[in-house]
């Protein structure tokens, strides 16, 4: 009797510690998901930097995420998480052979350690932040206020020798807030940064290119950290063109959502004009936009004013990354996302934790880069590819999957490296048309649908809660 009684007690601790656990994992989930934020400063990619032996599929449980459900072919792709393919690309990229313009520098300059570093990028930028003092500049000048007109430069940002694919090296901070100084050998250091008229800046991108990359950052990012961003890009994706950026006036917290959200609104002003600049008076081949997150809106904002002032921009590609925007305002505005660009692609995913927390601020069903349980917002004519097999980490925020995985980093530099457009299947070998049937892709991890269910068991909760106060 004795006996029973000590196992029906040890049983009764198992179940109320596993209960406790449950509980725990689901305050833990809820709390990334209020906090999550970044856009900059990502952690390493999850990928191995080396091909490793394929693996046999894990078998899962009856939970099955619909991808394909109701998809016409060709135009929605998946990453696969076991491959045995080595990229055609080195794992290390090379710095742009472009030279910076012919000017003598006035700006912020400091002599690189060349025996520490991989590479330098040489990235043009506008900006339409506030940008104080004279003809010389510092970064301390350029704040997160909002300009009514663009400021033209050009940043050189040095590549560290310890640089690691997919990865932003910086200095860290320590527990008690003492930041790590800057080294050349260890960090992204920007080693040039000068400031040039419109004219000049017009000069500049006037000497002929092959190609242009014209890099738009998203939430949370100070105007360094959009140009380190910018030149890993490049430099891990091995391209060989022009590298631009576009730094609209975002806070650079995480705390600073809303304000940033306002600037996003702000800024297509200046991005537009960029654009018509760059039309006009850059002599390449090929132009590609790429936008990251909040910057989809920015780019939306500026494609919408080409569309009412029927101004061709000659985007040949255009790449979306997560982008933080609205699912039916990305449907009203297709047919003009298709009309600016020669070829459209979105990457999104079903375990990026910030647009999850993005969705649920603003009350939204669902994000255009956001893959929920009924999968993706699809629109004929633009390839989307599910990339939440190769950002999958627990309790990472997973929003830059597209600079931080091997895998999404090949192909986008496919993408911008090639001189015409191939289809997902026919650059990637990573990739698998989505069938038909509702089966779920090999590797994808539907954090979604635990997500879902904590916060339905969190709201039924709460609603019992009420209606046993209105009882009473």
């Amino acid at each position: 009797m004795v006996m029973l009684a000590s196992q029906n007690w040890a049983s009764n601790r198992l179940q109320r510690i596993g209960e406790a656990c449950r509980r725990l994992r689901t305050v833990l989930i809820v709390l990334f998901c209020a906090l999550a934020t970044g856009c900059a400063h990502q952690g390493p990619a999850s990928q191995p930097l080396k091909p490793h032996v394929q693996k046999a599929p894990k078998k899962h449980g009856n939970a099955l995420t619909r991808y394909g459900y109701r998809y016409g072919p060709g135009y929605y792709h998946h990453v696969r998480r076991y491959h045995v393919d080595r990229p055609w690309r080195p794992t290390t990229g090379e710095a742009s052979e472009e030279a910076p313009p012919n000017k003598s520098t006035t700006g912020a300059e400091v002599v690189a350690n060349k025996s520490a570093i991989k590479g330098l990028v040489p990235v043009y930028f506008a900006t339409n932040r506030v940008v104080t003092g004279g003809p010389g500049l510092e970064l301390s000048q350029i704040s997160y206020g909002r300009a009514a007109s663009n400021t033209f430069g050009y940043v050189t940002v040095s590549i560290p020798i310890v640089h690691k694919m997919g990865e932003v090296e910086i200095p860290g901070t320590s527990w008690w807030g003492t930041k790590e100084a800057e080294q050349d050998g260890k960090h992204f250091r920007i080693q040039k940064l000068n400031r040039l008229s419109r004219e000049e800046f017009a000069a500049a991108i006037a000497n002929p290119a092959d190609s242009l990359m014209l890099f738009v950052h998203g939430y949370n990012v100070a105007f360094n950290d959009a140009a380190f961003k910018a030149a890993q890009i490049a430099f891990d994706a091995n391209y060989k063109g022009r590298v631009m950026m576009y730094s609209w006036p975002s806070k650079g917290g995480w705390k600073d959502y809303d304000y940033d959200r306002e600037s996003a609104l702000f800024a297509p002003d200046g991005l537009f004009d960029l654009l018509q600049l760059i039309k006009k008076e850059g002599k390449v081949s090929r132009i590609i936009v790429i936008a990251h997150s909040l910057g989809s809106e920015v780019v939306l904002g500026a494609l919408q004013q080409a569309a009412l002032s029927q101004t061709t921009l000659g985007i040949t590609e255009l790449i979306f990354a997560a982008p933080d925007v609205d699912r039916d305002v990305y449907l009203q505005r297709a047919n003009q996302i298709k009309a600016a660009a020669g070829a459209v692609t979105l990457y999104a995913s079903s375990t990026d934790l910030a647009l999850l927390a993005s969705m649920k601020k603003a009350q939204s069903k669902s994000r255009m880069g956001f893959v929920t349980q009924s999968g993706p917002t699809l629109v004929p004519g633009i390839e989307t590819i599910d990339v939440s097999a190769v950002g999958s980490e627990m309790f990472a925020l997973n929003h830059s999957t597209y600079s931080t995985s091997r895998a999404v980093l090949d192909d986008i530099g496919r993408i911008i490296s090639s001189s015409a457009h191939l289809k997902p299947l026919q650059r990637t070998p990573l990739y698998a048309r989505c069938p038909t049937r509702p089966i779920r892709p090999t590797g994808c991890i539907p954090i979604k649908t635990w997500l879902a269910g904590a916060f339905a068991a969190a709201e039924k909760k709460t609603a019992g809660v009420r209606a046993s106060s209105t009882k009473d």
